[in-house]
């Protein structure tokens, strides 16, 4: 932030301040001692945090940080993050679902008078974002009277301003970006014990794979490290707007933790009933997702961050549920592997050929060793095998690889108690301009389509990501992309391509004709 835009924060928080003073004063009601103790009371208890977000910062409050009475998951979330002291929650809450003020406000005021945080971080991507963050917070303990008539005046020392203040029950809130330190954070004799990841994912910057393996880090290891022991409540306000990004990459680290909770909200479901229909009617749902495109709708509003797909569109991808029983004209197999463990990209695939069209029944795509999917190629052919099917396999190999996977083959032939091992083959040419040339007029033309069954798994999600990403040139792996082009191209040689229903005539491959006209 620079001095010009730290100076208009300022003067905006100071206009934004006096008329939340005055208008939370004009709002202040009589009410007996009594009747004060008793309505703080109640307000304080988990259950009645929705009244309590209401009475303070609420559409009738004076001047409200909503527009609307809350929604019922704000409740739920909240009661979770009130229950469990040692909560790592994502909100992966659709844009305008009010995540931001729920958590940074409505939730850590809440907490702070139940004497359950005693030092608060607010994480932005940056440091003024995190400070324009915390003034939030700072507006309404400084100047909003209903909480100042019920709670005393809260200010001690320091400035949103500034990155940190003090209140006067010995509160302590900072703010911190993400580009700072998080290491050794302290208050006297407390460590954080509550805070606040807020809108850190950035799409552009999730493209980068090693700077995004850093923050998460960073947030799971600095941060994570840092808290208070017994207590430290952890909350990522987020829409899920990217794969492989910040939030995938810190689910992904605490997906064995029992304190994960990971709460989704959409904008409203497929039949565009809204879920907060305190605030939006079905009318304006349905306005919303028609007045957006398809791809930012589904990121903004359906936490579903598809890509709009460089070469291959996401449209274009298609699924359809296979009989268990159905007999395939031919099946194909094809495997590209690599020499690293864990660095590149397993991939395999069984795909059936019918009439030229292909349908993909089994899909791997992993960093993995190599016996791992060798393993998974004996598995798919028991199955098949136990239903009267054969496939022909192929693996990915130059002369050189040949040495190298053979022996790798022939032992998991051996272990999985099987009698052959697919069959070497290297495609000439450049990859991209095959995979360019094969797959773009498939999958536009709908020759393509995946087992229902493969929707939502680890394998096909990896899968899409790198389908949706492919380019000429492009430096996301390609081997699931190369394993598809292959399965295609010769399926089409060994079964037919014909794509009239009533034929299905193999090529014929090095005769002539002998009839022909001189």
């Amino acid at each position: 932030m620079t001095k010009t835009e730290l100076k208009e924060a300022k003067e905006k928080y100071f206009q934004k301040s006096k008329m939340i003073q005055l208008l939370s004063y004009n709002s202040l009601f009589k009410e007996t001692a009594e009747q004060q103790e008793q309505r703080i009371k109640r307000l304080l208890k988990p259950e009645n945090y929705l009244e309590f977000f209401e009475y303070y910062f609420g559409v009738n409050s004076g001047l409200a940080l909503a527009d609307a009475p809350c929604a019922q998951f704000h409740l739920n979330s909240y009661l979770n993050v009130f229950k469990n002291p040692l909560i790592k929650q994502q909100r992966r809450w659709f844009r305008g679902a009010a995540k931001s003020i729920h958590t940074n406000v409505g939730n850590l005021t809440h907490l702070k008078e139940n004497n359950e945080v005693n030092f608060a971080l607010i994480i932005g991507r940056t440091e003024g974002h995190s400070k324009l963050l915390l003034s939030d917070l700072q507006l309404h303990l400084e100047s909003n009277e209903r909480y100042i008539k019920d709670f005393g005046l809260q200010m001690q020392y320091g400035s949103w301003a500034d990155g940190q203040f003090e209140t006067n029950d010995s509160k302590f809130f900072m703010a911190l970006g993400l580009n700072q330190p998080f290491r050794g954070l302290r208050n006297n004799a407390n460590r954080p014990d509550f805070a606040s990841m807020d809108d850190l994912e950035d799409r552009k910057q999730a493209k980068n794979i090693e700077l995004t393996k850093e923050n998460v880090q960073k947030l799971t290891g600095d941060l994570g490290k840092a808290g208070q022991k017994g207590r430290f409540r952890q909350i990522m306000p987020n829409n899920y707007i990217v794969k492989n990004g910040i939030v995938d990459g810190y689910a992904e680290k605490y997906k064995n933790s029992p304190n994960l909770d990971i709460s989704t909200v959409n904008l409203c479901d497929k039949d565009f009933n809204p879920s907060w229909p305190e605030r939006y009617t079905k009318d304006e749902c349905i306005d919303i997702v028609n007045d957006t495109d398809y791809h930012t709708s589904q990121r903004e509003d359906f936490n579903n961050p598809v890509e709009e797909g460089k070469r291959i569109k996401a449209e274009w991808i298609h699924y359809k549920k296979t009989h268990g029983n159905q007999i395939h004209n031919g099946l194909i197999s094809h495997w590209d592997l690599s020499y690293s463990d864990d660095g590149d990209y397993k991939a395999g695939a069984i795909v059936s050929i019918d009439k030229g069209r292909a349908h993909v029944l089994e899909i791997f795509n992993r960093q993995t060793a190599r016996p791992v999917a060798m393993n998974m190629h004996y598995e798919w052919q028991k199955k098949y095998n136990l239903k009267g099917m054969s496939i022909i396999s192929f693996y990915d190999a130059t002369a050189a690889q040949k040495v190298v996977y053979e022996p790798d083959w022939l032992i998991a032939c051996e272990e999985n108690n099987a009698v052959d091992i697919p069959f070497p083959d290297h495609a000439s040419g450049d990859k991209h301009d095959r995979i360019d040339a094969t797959l773009t007029s498939a999958f536009m033309r709908g020759l393509i389509t995946f087992d229902e069954k493969l929707k939502d798994t680890p394998d096909m999600e990896k899968a899409l990501d790198h389908i949706l990403s492919f380019e000429k040139g492009c430096k996301t792996p390609d081997d699931i992309l190369d394993v598809l082009e292959t399965c295609v191209r010769k399926g089409r040689l060994l079964f037919g391509y014909s794509q009239k229903e009533d034929s299905n005539q193999k090529p014929v491959i090095g005769k002539r004709n002998k009839k022909r006209r001189v």
